[in-house]
């Protein structure tokens, strides 16, 4: 396995975790709400423009697209046995940091 490869793997691990929630993107703890959706699928929909949608609600934090549309594949499992595809009707549980009191 390349140095390359490696490096790609572990910046889409660290990806995913970020997106599912696993770790709090602000330091204190305290001003940070994980907030979870599930998004009906429409037509005309695709994973890009999901991802482009739901990134504009992740406040305070900086996310890049391609980090957060590898997210939305990583909170939803089936989507990685279809390649991406999704169709209208399916739900994708979408997760997103905003600031606010966690207490």
């Amino acid at each position: 396995m390349t140095a390359q490869k490696v490096i790609v793997g572990c910046c889409i691990a660290g990806a995913a975790i970020l997106c599912s929630g696993a770790v709090n993107p602000w330091e204190d703890g305290k001003n940070a709400v994980l907030v979870e959706e599930v998004y009906t699928v429409k037509s005309g929909d695709t994973l890009w423009n999901i991802a482009e949608e739901y990134l504009q609600k992740n406040t305070g934090t900086r996310r890049y697209i391609l980090e957060y549309k590898s997210g939305i594949e990583q909170n939803n499992p089936w989507l990685l046995e279809r390649h991406g595809m999704i169709y209208p009707g399916d739900k994708l549980t979408l997760t997103y940091w905003v600031k606010g009191d966690t207490q």
